[in-house]
């Protein structure tokens, strides 16, 4: 369990950087996705290669790989487009609405019953939503990064949930699926990456590729697999007040109070559901 809680902390503190990297560095969404994942899949097949821990799959797990990968690529595009649309602090408090969707997704495939306190959790993360909102216009850049976001923590919802439903897979083959699936995903909007960067911004994406990607990722996917779905998730919100305090120092973006009050419900409600949630 000590490994488990290092695992953890090293992942939520690389994970709270995600959002301040991605603002401050000028590649676009997609030349952000494909270095980090290039790298970061053959960073990790060398490791695994080295470790003997690469395997020859059966085609049935492939295809959950590449369900799996479908689902990060997903999650990933629409979080950095809300990153780039908005600021990096609307959109990782839009991410913290991560908790609710898994209560949902769980009501909805996961055989689980859709309690009262549920509501309440989605109610509170409604109001925290609102309250970060100024306006429910796509025109608006908060309401636009809000909304990208939330679909982000949709599909991020999911993984926990398949990588547990999948574990067979040995964690460093799943790590590398959900890696080299997800670059196959990007690798479609390769014509609309851009290469012309300066110093700064390939310093950034070495961070986000080998410090965030390679290391960050592959302790989150065993920290998923070791615990529940549930203590993940409450786990996984240690690393918001990281990216907004970040974005606050880093990037001088304001913290209104509507902002913290809303982080706070949104957070508040994901925590309160998966909290009271009956453990298998």
């Amino acid at each position: 369990m000590k490994s488990v809680k290092g695992d953890a902390v090293i992942a939520l503190v690389l994970f709270g950087c995600i959002p301040v990297a991605v603002k401050f560095v000028s590649a676009n969404p997609y030349t952000i996705g494909i270095f980090r994942l290039a790298v970061a899949a053959a960073g990790l097949a060398l490791i695994n290669a080295i470790r003997g821990d690469l395997r020859l799959l059966p085609p049935r797990d492939l295809a959950r790989l590449a369900v799996i990968g479908f689902f990060f690529f997903a999650h990933w595009l629409t979080f950095f487009i809300a990153i780039k649309a908005s600021s990096a602090s609307i959109a990782a408090i839009g991410l913290s609405t991560y908790g609710v969707h898994l209560l949902i997704l769980g009501a909805l495939f996961g055989g689980s019953r859709f309690r009262a306190i549920d509501a309440l959790a989605v109610a509170l993360a409604a109001a925290g939503a609102m309250l970060v909102v100024p306006r429910f216009e796509l025109r608006n850049e908060t309401a636009f990064g809000m909304l990208l976001a939330c679909v982000s923590a949709v599909f991020y919802a999911a993984l926990p949930i398949l990588h547990q439903r999948w574990s067979h897979i040995s964690s460093p083959n799943r790590a590398l699926g959900q890696f080299s699936f997800a670059l196959l995903f990007f690798l479609v909007f390769l014509p609309k990456a851009d290469w012309n960067l300066g110093n700064k911004d390939w310093a950034g994406l070495l961070f986000l590729a080998i410090g965030v990607t390679l290391i960050g990722h592959s302790l989150w996917v065993r920290v998923t697999t070791r615990l529940s779905p549930t203590m993940t998730s409450i786990i996984y919100y240690g690393n918001i007040p990281i990216a907004v305090g970040l974005s606050a120092l880093v990037l001088g973006e304001a913290l209104t109070i509507r902002i913290v009050a809303g982080a706070v419900l949104i957070i508040a409600g994901g925590i309160l559901g998966l909290a009271t949630r009956p453990q298998s």
